[in-house]
């Protein structure tokens, strides 16, 4: 066989290869890069026997959240030195993350906190409730209409918030949902 020979059945491997991998299915799960200085919370940092209850352990909600029919995604992440965990959400229209105000805490206390997906509808609030004054001297609603998908955040058998989408003001809105 010619050096030529060997070249062109060189080149033509090649070109296999990287046809066989632009050609391959593409994973199921969507690709995303996480908020600079930021990770998934490690197995060890969110122990619990309550996170068996969900597929996702608490630490992922998904749904259409500001109503532009794409799926968004809001996690709980950990800060790279370790110290803390925060709220975050990624709408699939956005180049960025936001991180989410309330929804940040010590590493310590991860275990106990989750999230997970809200479907519209009709929720009593905390202040709609009764639960205390501190809800509803800060004009939160008594009920919270909900038109599309929101985030709840909680600390487990305990506090409870939602995060939800405000058109009107671009950006999301937390709301008392029980003490």
């Amino acid at each position: 066989m010619k050096a030529f020979d060997i070249v062109k059945l060189s080149l033509l491997a090649q070109l296999g290869i990287v046809s066989l991998i632009l050609l391959s299915p593409r994973p199921a799960f969507a690709q995303y890069s996480l908020p600079t200085g930021w990770r998934k919370p490690a197995l060890a940092e969110t122990d619990g026997e309550w996170r068996k209850k969900s597929p996702t352990r608490f630490l992922l909600a998904k749904g259409d959240f500001d109503g532009d029919g794409q799926e968004d995604t809001a996690e709980l992440l950990v800060d790279l030195p370790g110290k803390h965990f925060g709220l975050f959400v990624k709408l699939a229209g956005a180049a960025g993350w936001q991180r989410l105000d309330g929804g940040e805490g010590d590493i310590k206390d991860l275990a106990e906190f989750g999230i997970s997906p809200v479907k519209p509808g009709k929720y009593k609030t905390a202040c709609g409730k009764g639960y205390g004054d501190y809800a509803c001297s800060h004009g939160e609603p008594e009920v919270l209409e909900l038109s599309r998908p929101a985030v709840d955040y909680f600390y487990n058998e305990s506090s409870d918030f939602i995060f939800y989408w405000d058109a009107k003001a671009k950006k999301f809105i937390q709301i008392q949902m029980s003490d």
